[in-house]
């Protein structure tokens, strides 16, 4: 056990061995206190079992203490004591007059454990090797864990006194530590690829402050957040193998840079006649951070640095972003719901303008461009209560975007959306919907010289969709429910010549749940869904048409991403001897099936040597299958005392085409590969817990 608890029992001494304070406040204080024996054994990667938790051998507790004299009240929760997911929170307060809480709160995300690097450094801002060209023998590497910790403090205290003056403060502060894989290009462009072991050390402060009034028919209130976010390492520094010569060429990644972020919200709310009310929330934030460019990159031609030049070294950004939101909202009629909404949008981006001169590139020359928008979004939405217990609800959107972007500055988007709902038993719901979106995409590029006039980015391309969804709730019994639901969305993209050509989405899902003869509760559901997207792309090297006839170097080929997901739960309670004696039973599964058909439109033209229709498709893209099961045993000792008992096996498999064959070392140095580290080798792992609890409540 690596870990003592020792609190939970020391705080139900304190109280329990002051008999003045048992007998005075046997109906103020109450709390539960619950400890848990843990033996686990893992076969696999032990990191993914335990990425976002910290499940160990040993044992941990949790403590739930309240305290309310009707007059003050004060609460305490603890989970997870003195393990890497621990969290502590108070709460207190005097009611109707003050507020206050304190929380602590910790999340590990771990990716893999004994990584190997040719770097020395792991987690520090400097990786080296010691001899050029750095040992392919992985025995030789240095040994580290890619694991990040998150730790969360934040108090916060409410003030209600001054009624209808409202004043709330609260501060955190967040702290990240740990090591995350990187890609980096040994040169530039082409060479072999780096993963690296770069150190996080983040830090970011906040405060939130708001003030307001509260008086029907009017609320208003001011609020103003600021954080300051900072990074231990914003240059991250590391020898390149990919230089020529044996001297120590170190190259520099950047990292996140310092920033800071404040926004000003100022929110009303006035109740007016014909059961109607108008909301507005007005905005305005502002979002700086500095940095120092790297005026040089690494070149294996001339086997060291090669210089650029920059109009300026220092780079300021500044973005700027303001938001409006105004909504009327109205009940006139007892059978008549009505809404009103506008918003408005607009990002202004104020950062330099850097201008980057390298003679060796074509062009020598690039400018980074700034990007700004601004957005207009209005719609209404209308509800009536129809007879025969139906109610129907529409809805139609209306939004314009202008964007400082050169191949779709604008777009205009029109969404409708119905759903007809109808309760015509208490025991029986049914709601059925459809949602048709409409979107004009402005492009502009016309050289049919350049291959970007023929490309249609997917994010803000002309495109209509369909969606139609089904639901259905029937409870014939209070001991008895069923829900079932079916969802359909496919989108084209009409204008798009090369990109995203369709997508296309199924859902259906249904949860049971029976209660027989009060001894056994049976339940389970079922979630299936079913993706396909479709491409066409162009493979060339000139020829950027692709309305031109195939040729061995530049032709057309498709691709169609296919995703097949579903899972399953059923389970069992097994009420043994009423409110005594419990079995839980469950089994769970999940599989995810995705693969890609690739297609090469080479008309009479042969394939390249070694590859046919079949052998360049991806029949394993992105699958796993996880398979839980789990059985307890409850027994409530006294209305004081419980105890449980349970076991939890769990596999999970993993397989995909991005990861076969993974490898430290798979390619030589200075030419192509990489040097990977293994941050994502094996996920795969099966685990068995056991565990017993112990609860106490008074």
């Amino acid at each position: 056990m690596r870990r003592q608890i020792f609190l939970p029992f020391l705080l139900l001494g304190l109280f329990s061995l002051n008999p003045a304070f048992a007998d005075d406040q046997e109906d103020k204080f109450s709390g539960e206190i619950t400890t848990q024996g843990t033996l686990i054994n893992i076969n696999g990667n032990k990191a993914k079992f335990n990425e976002y938790g910290d499940i160990q051998n040993g044992v941990y507790g949790d403590v739930k203490l309240k305290y309310d004299d009707d007059k003050y009240y004060v609460d305490f929760y603890s989970r997870n004591m003195f393990y890497d997911t621990q969290s502590y929170d108070l709460e207190g307060g005097k009611w109707g007059a003050f507020k206050f809480n304190i929380n602590y709160n910790e999340i590990p995300h771990n990716f893999t454990y004994d990584a190997q690097t040719l770097y020395s450094g792991a987690g520090t801002a400097n990786l080296t090797y010691p001899t050029h060209p750095p040992s392919t023998d992985t025995s030789t590497w240095n040994k580290f864990d890619y694991s990040t910790e998150r730790k969360d403090y934040s108090a916060g205290f409410k003030l209600d006194v001054l009624k209808p003056f409202f004043l709330d403060f609260s501060a955190a502060i967040d702290e990240r530590t740990g090591i995350y894989p990187i890609g980096a290009a040994g040169t530039s462009p082409g060479g072999i690829s780096l993963e690296l072991p770069a150190p996080i050390d983040y830090k970011t402060n906040s405060v939130n402050l708001l003030a307001g009034y509260v008086r029907n028919p009017l609320f208003i209130s001011l609020g103003y957040f600021y954080s300051n976010f900072t990074d231990s390492n914003t240059s991250f520094n590391f020898r390149n193998p990919s230089t020529i010569n044996t001297t120590s060429v170190t190259d520099t990644y950047s990292l996140p840079p310092d920033n800071q972020f404040y926004k000003i919200n100022l929110k009303g709310a006035l109740k007016l006649p014909l059961n109607s009310k108008l909301n507005i929330d007005l905005a305005t934030a502002d979002n700086k951070s500095d940095a120092i460019l790297r005026n040089s990159y690494v070149d294996d031609v001339i086997g060291g640095l090669r210089s650029i030049g920059l109009s300026t070294p220092f780079f300021n950004g500044e973005v700027i972003t303001n938001n409006i939101a105004t909504s009327f909202t109205s009940k006139p009629l007892s059978f008549l719901d009505a809404k009103l909404f506008f918003k408005y949008d607009d990002r202004e981006n104020k950062s330099n303008i850097i201008t980057i001169t390298d003679a060796t590139q074509t062009p020598a020359t690039f400018t980074n461009t700034l990007f700004n928008y601004q957005r207009v979004k209005y719609g209404t939405e209308l509800g009536f209560q129809l007879p025969a217990n139906f109610y129907f609800l529409g809805t139609y959107n209306h939004s314009t975007i202008n964007r400082e972007r050169e191949d779709i500055p604008g777009d205009r988007d029109n969404l409708f959306s119905a759903e007809l709902r109808w309760k015509g038993f208490d025991f029986l719901t049914v709601r059925v919907g459809y949602e048709r979106l409409d979107r004009r995409a402005d492009f502009q590029l016309t050289d049919p010289t350049d291959i970007d006039t023929f490309i249609r980015c997917f994010d803000a391309a002309g495109k209509s969709r369909n969606t139609y969804k089904v639901n259905l709730d029937f409870s014939p019994t209070d001991n008895f429910s069923i829900s079932f639901g079916y969802k359909h969305k496919e989108t084209t993209y009409p204008d798009t010549v090369l990109g995203l050509t369709g997508d296309r989405d199924d859902e259906f899902l249904v949860d049971v749940d029976y209660l027989i003869n009060k001894q056994i509760r049976l339940f389970g559901s079922f979630d299936y869904e079913s993706a396909r997207q479709d491409q066409f792309q162009r493979q060339t090297i000139g020829a950027v048409d692709p309305s031109l006839p195939p040729t061995p170097t530049d032709f057309n080929w498709t691709a169609a991403l296919k995703n097949d997901n579903y899972s399953y739960t059923a389970g069992a309670e097994i009420f043994i001897i009423p409110e005594k004696i419990t079995l839980l039973l469950q089994y769970s599964y999940m599989q995810a099936d995705g693969s890609v058909d690739y297609t090469y439109l080479l008309g009479a033209n042969p394939l390249p040597a070694g590859r046919n229709q079949d052998n360049i498709d991806l029949p394993n893209w992105d699958g796993y299958k996880v398979s839980c099961f789990c059985i307890k045993l409850s027994y409530t000792v006294t209305k004081a005392i419980s105890v449980a008992a349970g076991y939890v096996y769990e596999k999970y498999d993993y397989n995909d085409a991005q990861y076969d064959g993974y490898q430290y070392v798979p390619a030589t140095t200075g030419t192509n590969g990489a040097y990977l580290t293994g941050a994502y080798n094996n996920p795969s792992y099966e685990s068995n817990v056991g565990f017993v609890t112990l609860s106490y409540r008074f």
